[in-house]
């Protein structure tokens, strides 16, 4: 037979025996972490510029920075946890309290520890505190109400507590919430639907009784409350909002609860059961209210179902892991915003499931990330500064130093999870660089994982800050240079690397330590992958 030409005998006998598939190495590509920590995608929706882990970072508008280390400023003389924070402020005072379950603690310029603390008010049966501020007549109150003791109120100088009389058998000692809603205080009281208010810009004397048993169909009681206006501040449009255990949220316009046709019920919603009478915070024009179904925003409730509200939760990025904490604590939430930087800090009671961990949200972004070995019981902001309360009466300040009292420790960043090739393509990642932007050259121990294994390496090498930075706050006194450089400089680093699977990510971890706080933020990541034939 003759061949014709350029004709190549073909067969289906398949690759001749001892040749290999050829693998191909590219680069992967990871931006910056903007979308902050993501836990609920699957693996087809994978968000480029997301994180799987994002611990000991802040959630910024260009990716992360690594948070600042923590010191002990206070030390409550009781020496009982300090359950919860509150701030009064009034022209040039401002001062910031802190509570255990049997005193309140002025921790404005408390001693240094190990010296302690005296209570500003002792003899107390409860810890767990809502504050609101009332002004009147030149004089600024700040109200404090517990539902185990008495209310108190702070001028500014000393404790008082006026006398409440109600029209029923209720004491002082069985509110355990309250809010300022157009110059009036409304109360709530312990284990029932009733609410009760004073006259307008009273701040004691006759109460009277607001009975919600008919409008909560759920019953259970009512847990929080709160003004809110569909503007952003106290308006003409302002509503009187109140919310029960179950979830319902019934919501009253007008002034005067004591006229029917002055005060009346706009409407009954329904969301997640709230996870704390503190739980809950102002965004602009809304309220966010931390619930088991998300952090939620009121002015949905009126245009979706509860069920339809988990979509437009804020919180919606890290929903797995809020479910999880909600489902291990079930209450005692508190959210407390940090404006000076943007930032909001979801608190809950230790637990063994989601352990020694805050959530964090930047608000201008909707971006999240958590904080661990802290181990914060609640939080408040005093001249623009961060301070916690935490176990045994210690009132520590965060985000400053590089240490967490004299001790070390680690940020870990990993991006999210991709395919190198199609998906089921096997693939190995041989080689990571990433680029960073920081004051001086950081540290840095760069990894890759693969299959959603969300595991991080130790690293010894530890990152100290520029004692001569002339950055206010962070610079040494007597040490910096008023004229020292503050400016970022870009950093990149490669390092080898191993991870073998379907899906790829790149990561890296930071130790901070030394005097003071770390400027680090992380920028574009790539991953150098050697792709295989499919797998089976």
């Amino acid at each position: 037979m003759t061949v014709q030409p350029g004709r190549i005998g073909q067969s289906n006998r398949g690759r001749p025996s001892g040749e290999q598939t050829a693998t191909i190495s590219q680069p992967l590509t990871f931006p910056a972490p903007k979308n902050g920590l993501v836990t609920t995608m699957d693996m087809a929706s994978q968000q480029p510029g997301s994180a799987t882990v994002l611990r000991n970072f802040f959630p910024t508008i260009k990716g992360c920075r690594i948070r600042g280390g923590s010191t002990k400023r206070g030390l409550a003389a009781g020496g009982g946890d300090l359950v919860s924070a509150f701030k009064y402020k009034y022209g040039a005072t401002e001062k910031l309290f802190m509570a255990t379950a049997t005193g309140i603690y002025d921790m404005t310029s408390p001693a240094v520890p190990p010296a302690t603390t005296a209570a500003s008010v002792s003899g107390l049966s409860g810890g767990n505190w809502c504050a609101f501020q009332h002004t009147n007549a030149g004089v600024s109150n700040l109200v404090c109400l517990n539902g185990a003791d008495d209310r108190r109120l702070f001028n500014g100088t000393t404790w008082s507590s006026p006398a409440i009389t109600f029209p029923d058998s209720t004491t002082m000692s069985q509110l355990n919430y309250g809010w300022l809603f157009k110059n009036r205080q409304f109360f709530l009281k312990n284990a029932t639907l009733d609410a009760y208010y004073l006259p307008v810009n009273a701040m004691g004397g006759a109460s009277a009784v607001f009975p919600l048993g008919g409008v909560m169909k759920k019953g259970g009681s009512l847990m929080t409350g709160f003004s809110w206006s569909l503007e952003s501040g106290d308006g003409l449009s302002d509503m009187c909002v109140f919310v029960s255990t179950e979830g319902e949220v019934a919501v009253y316009a007008g002034s005067d609860p004591s006229d029917a046709n002055n005060f009346g019920l706009k409407g009954v919603y329904q969301i997640g059961k709230p996870l704390g009478k503190n739980a809950w915070i102002r965004a602009g024009g809304d309220i966010l209210v931390a619930t088991s179904d998300g952090l939620t925003p009121i002015s949905q409730v009126f245009q979706r179902d509860r069920q339809a509200l988990s979509l437009v939760s804020v919180s919606r990025p890290i929903e797995d892991d809020w479910r999880k904490a909600a489902n291990a604590t079930g209450g005692g939430w508190t959210l407390t915003q940090w404006p000076e930087q943007n930032l909001v800090f979801v608190t809950f009671p230790e637990n063994s499931v989601v352990a020694d961990t805050t959530f964090v949200l930047n608000v201008l972004t909707g971006r999240w990330s958590t904080i661990s070995n802290w181990r914060a019981l609640c939080y408040a902001t005093l001249q623009g500064g961060l301070f916690f309360g935490a176990l045994d009466g210690y009132c520590w300040q965060g985000d400053i130093t590089g240490t967490d009292d004299g001790m070390t420790f680690g940020a870990t960043y990993l991006s999210q999870f991709a395919p190198a090739g199609q998906f089921g393509q096997r693939a190995t990642g041989t080689m990571a660089h990433m680029y960073f932007r920081a004051k001086t050259k950081p540290k840095v121990l760069l990894f890759a994982k693969a299959d959603y294994d969300r595991t991080a390496p130790t690293f010894s090498g530890v990152t100290s800050g520029d004692t001569t930075s002339s950055e206010w706050d962070a610079g040494l006194w007597d040490v910096a240079l008023w004229d020292g450089v503050s400016d970022q400089n870009r950093y990149d680093f490669r390092q080898n690397v191993r991870a073998s699977g379907d899906m790829l990510a790149v990561g890296c971890v930071i130790t901070s330590g030394g005097p003071v706080r770390l400027d680090v933020e992380v920028d574009l990541a790539t991953l150098q992958v050697s792709v295989g034939e499919a797998s089976a």
